[in-house]
């Protein structure tokens, strides 16, 4: 049954497919996530806070789980963005990933609860699941300095899904390692948010300023969001320099070439736009999650650099 669920996962795109135990997460993990919540480390995340302690047991999540399963999907762009103009998360240049693997996922689930029966749940982001500790649990990968899963033999561009099952499976073997700690993604963090224990200061992250954050920025975070090319959404730099990373044709579970809208999106566009312009640009794209309000937000912070022009 284990490896039939297995094959049947991997045949969907993933890259790595691994299973874990279900139940409370080991204590010092529960404890060192509770100490990084307390000293503020998450910004205006309260979301984060309030999962605490639904995190700590998948029973929270789905009553009588007995296993995690650990997907991982490499996003590896087919085609980059061009380093002249502001930056945009590569995960970012197609569509948004939680609807794309929910629909692709979901009627393959559905195919293995009429098969082996019990009770199943796909968290895509969707539900407080500590997704890099299941994943590191079931094998698939090992933390890296930044605190991301590197994937075993495709690196760290990569989606991470959880499936919730009450099937009882044998687990595979954790992955206790940890990268080389070469310091190739502290050094290549731009406003240094990353703390050199494998967590980060969400305060001084940009993917989290211009992603997550509410409101204006203040003088200080809009020097950070100026720094290097300017940022206009998210920052991943911290996972594109990783040395672990494979050559990869690009994005395996999806297999579609990069919108051209978003390899191409400037800043003027965003601030020239009325919210139902935004809506027919970037609707369906993870720019959707952030909104029109921050995306302009964002647009303003970057008004001043000179950015190479763009006939609209």
């Amino acid at each position: 049954m284990k490896d039939n669920i297995r094959t049947k996962l991997l045949e969907s795109g993933a890259v790595a497919v691994g299973f874990a135990k279900a139940g409370e997460i080991d204590r010092e993990v529960h404890d060192s996530y509770e100490k990084w919540i307390g000293e503020g480390c998450h910004g205006e995340m309260s979301y984060l806070e309030r999962h605490i302690p639904l995190k700590k047991d998948t029973n929270n999540v789905l009553e009588g789980a007995k296993t995690v399963i650990s997907l991982a999907f490499d996003f590896t762009p087919k085609k980059w963005r061009r380093e002249s103009l502001p930056y945009i998360s590569c995960y970012a240049y197609n569509e948004d990933y939680h609807g794309t693997l929910r629909e692709l996922l979901n009627p393959i689930v559905e195919n293995l609860k009429a098969e082996y029966g019990g009770k199943w749940r796909v968290c895509i982001d969707s539900a407080p699941v500590a997704e890099r500790y299941w994943a590191i649990k079931s094998g698939i990968g090992k933390r890296g300095l930044n605190g991301n899963v590197i994937i075993d033999g495709i690196g760290a561009l990569c989606f991470l899904v959880e499936i919730l099952t009450t099937l009882e499976l044998n687990p595979d073997k954790p992955n206790d390692g940890f990268c080389d700690e070469c310091g190739a993604c502290l050094n290549e963090c731009p406003t240094k948010a990353l703390r050199g224990d494998g967590t980060m200061d969400a305060r001084k992250c940009i993917n989290y300023l211009t992603i997550e954050k509410r409101g204006e920025f203040n003088e200080e975070e809009k020097k950070l969001i100026r720094l290097g090319k300017g940022y206009l959404f998210g920052c991943d730099r911290c996972l594109r320099i990783c040395p672990y990373n494979k050559k990869s044709d690009g994005s395996t579970y999806a297999q579609k070439i990069p919108d051209d809208k978003i390899l191409e999106l400037m800043p003027e566009e965003i601030l020239l736009a009325d919210s139902q312009e935004f809506k027919r640009l970037l609707s369906g794209t993870p720019f959707a999650y952030a909104g029109y309000e921050k995306l302009k937000r964002n647009a303003l912070a970057l008004k001043d650099r000179r950015l190479p022009p763009r006939s609209l």
